[in-house]
């Protein structure tokens, strides 16, 4: 008796009908790089930005550290980062807005006057009250030639001296005649060397938990005024067992900042890792005809040849529908959240706290 071939769904199998889909019958017309390339581009990056499936959910965890209240995250690998957070295994607060996260907890700057100009002095050691937020440092005052001193840090505990770029207008001011002191003004801001923007020069350092500083301007040839008080604004904080977190520029901000290590979790869809070799396999074995269509999709694209993609469309639109299907029927039976329905009572959303029915 002859026993059937198992269905196959591994790279093979994908290279094998996107050579069928396309008519491209050998390595001549199409290689298997080319199919390669394509098919982790259309699974790594457009499958998984197009659609989103249970099988790409994950969560993301972050170990806090002592004193550090920004955790970098790789978007590439991880999309689509919503709530709920949880922190320690407490649900606490999600945000992505700067405003609301800002409004509960304010940058709040505290003044300080370390320095005192004599005129000939410009390196300068001092400790103030800490911990403070990092990238939050200002350092400002007046040099001897009565030019403004800006220092900030950069948030790894380098302190810069910031020099402010030229602006330029384009067409340039000129006089109207030789002897008539009346300019016609420039029309336009001409962007040379970012106008508004800084060149910044290392001076200094600061740690953030200690409140020591140590500056020197001498590289810059910068010398405090005699007679001022340059001024200094830190934003002071107490730390505590984090509950909220901001997910802002690929960063997540963490507030309350930690003392300890503690334990973060919300969620993400992750991106599927690329075919690896021939035997590969999809996430899930069924996704292997939906990819296939999409390479060749792509490939029909760059071959110009348009009415070739209209042709693949209908097995394209199938699949993906299939693929969905799968989705759809998971989500069977299960109501939206809201206020009202919440599953199972909690200290977050009954007053009995947790054990259900209590007396009070």
């Amino acid at each position: 008796m002859t026993i059937a071939p198992q269905a196959d769904s591994t790279l093979n199998a994908i290279r094998l009908k996107v050579r069928r889909l396309t008519n491209s019958p050998g390595a001549n017309s199409l290689t298997d790089a080319e199919i390669d390339q394509h098919t982790n581009t259309f699974y790594n990056q457009d499958f998984a930005y197009a659609i989103k499936v249970d099988q790409m959910r994950s969560i993301y965890t972050i170990y806090t550290e002592p004193y550090i209240d920004i955790y970098p995250i790789d978007v590439n690998y991880n999309m689509g980062i919503r709530a709920p957070a949880y922190f320690d295994g407490i649900k606490g607060g999600f945000y992505k807005d700067r405003e609301q996260f800002y409004n509960l907890y304010p940058r709040i700057s505290t003044l300080f006057q370390p320095i005192s100009g004599d005129g000939e002095t410009s390196a300068f050691s001092f400790t103030i009250p800490a911990p403070f937020l990092k990238n939050e440092v200002v350092l400002g005052g007046v040099d001897t030639a009565g030019n403004a001193i800006t220092v900030k840090d950069n948030g790894e505990g380098r302190l810069y001296y910031l020099i402010p770029n030229p602006q330029t207008s384009l067409p340039p001011q000129i006089n109207v005649t030789a002897t008539q002191l009346t300019q016609i003004p420039g029309m336009y801001n001409k962007n040379l060397d970012n106008p508004g923007l800084y060149q910044p020069f290392d001076v200094g350092s600061v740690d953030y938990v200690s409140g020591q500083f140590v500056i020197d301007f001498s590289p810059v040839t910068v010398i405090p005024a005699a007679g001022t008080q340059m001024q200094l604004r830190v934003s002071l904080y107490q730390t505590g067992r984090p509950y909220s977190i901001l997910f802002w520029n690929n960063e997540f901000h963490v507030r309350p900042v930690p003392k300890f290590i503690h334990k973060i979790e919300v969620e993400t869809y992750f991106t599927p890792v690329q075919f690896m070799a021939n035997n590969s396999h999809p996430i899930i074995d069924q996704w292997w005809q939906y990819i296939a269509y999409g390479v060749a999709c792509e490939i029909q694209r760059e071959r110009n040849d348009f009415e070739g993609v209209n042709m693949l469309m209908e097995g394209m639109k199938r699949q993906e529908a299939l693929v969905l299907e799968r989705q759809g029927v998971e989500e069977i039976g299960q109501p939206n959240f809201t206020l009202f329905n919440s599953s199972v009572p909690s200290p977050s959303n009954s007053f009995w706290g947790w054990g259900g029915w209590g007396v009070w």
